[in-house]
């Protein structure tokens, strides 16, 4: 489903872009590199929110953790499937962008790898969300606040640094101070998958560190707290 929904969203960014003025490659690539980015994403959330969720009804958690598994590779096991079929639903994106766009190739590994990073994250995110909660439905709705405040990080950072630049300007110290903890403690998922890098070849390396450290900081803790969340549960 996610595959036939990458096709089709294509299909309609490439007419959409089409219709610009100037600059119709360029808006072709980043429709179809946003549009894809968010039906990637809100796919993976509700698969692994509603999957594990049906798994825990039905009681296949049950059956499955009474053969010799442990819940360590319990957990492991669902994390590596999940992060193999985000990587896989990448692959079509990145090959419409090479095929039928001039774009360079580092800039679109660089993209694409980025993109495979939040997709993990998140679904890491999902999965803890599914394990902590009870119902699908609320695991879907932190999925996607967690997803919202994380691209979203970047926009308040940026308002905290012009209220300090700007005269006419205040920031509420209160908000200011919470916002300052949030951006600590959330991923900056602003920073992944930046459609310049496909137009322009502007590629920013010091953002791409980042992201290569958020993702080794954030998918390790996500994992870690979910495995100690599910040893903790009494069947």
């Amino acid at each position: 489903g996610l595959f036939i929904a990458v096709i089709i969203a294509s299909m309609v960014a490439y007419f959409l872009g089409s219709t610009a003025l100037s600059e119709q490659q360029a808006m072709q690539v980043a429709y179809i590199a946003g549009v894809n980015r968010i039906i990637l994403t809100i796919g993976m959330i509700l698969f692994i929110c509603f999957h594990i969720r049906k798994a825990f009804d039905n009681r296949e958690v049950e059956y499955i953790l009474s053969h010799p598994i442990s819940r360590l590779a319990f957990i492991m096991s669902y994390f590596s499937g999940f992060a193999i079929l985000g990587t896989l639903l990448t692959i079509p994106v990145a090959l419409i962008i090479g095929l039928f766009f001039n774009v360079t190739t580092m800039a679109l590994l660089l993209w694409s790898f980025s993109l495979v990073i939040e997709i993990i994250i998140v679904s890491a995110f999902a999965i803890l969300a599914s394990l902590i909660l009870k119902s699908a439905f609320s695991s879907v709705l932190a999925c996607f606040a967690f997803y919202l405040i994380a691209r979203m990080m970047g926009f308040a950072v940026a308002n905290i640094e012009i209220a300090h630049v700007t005269a006419s300007l205040r920031f509420d110290n209160v908000i200011e101070l919470l916002l300052k903890i949030f951006s600590i403690l959330m991923p900056r998922l602003d920073l992944f998958a930046k459609s310049k890098w496909l137009i322009y070849d502007n590629i920013d390396l010091a953002s791409f560190i980042i992201i290569l450290s958020q993702g080794a900081i954030y998918i390790p803790i996500l994992l870690l707290m979910s495995v100690y969340d599910f040893y903790r549960k009494q069947f």
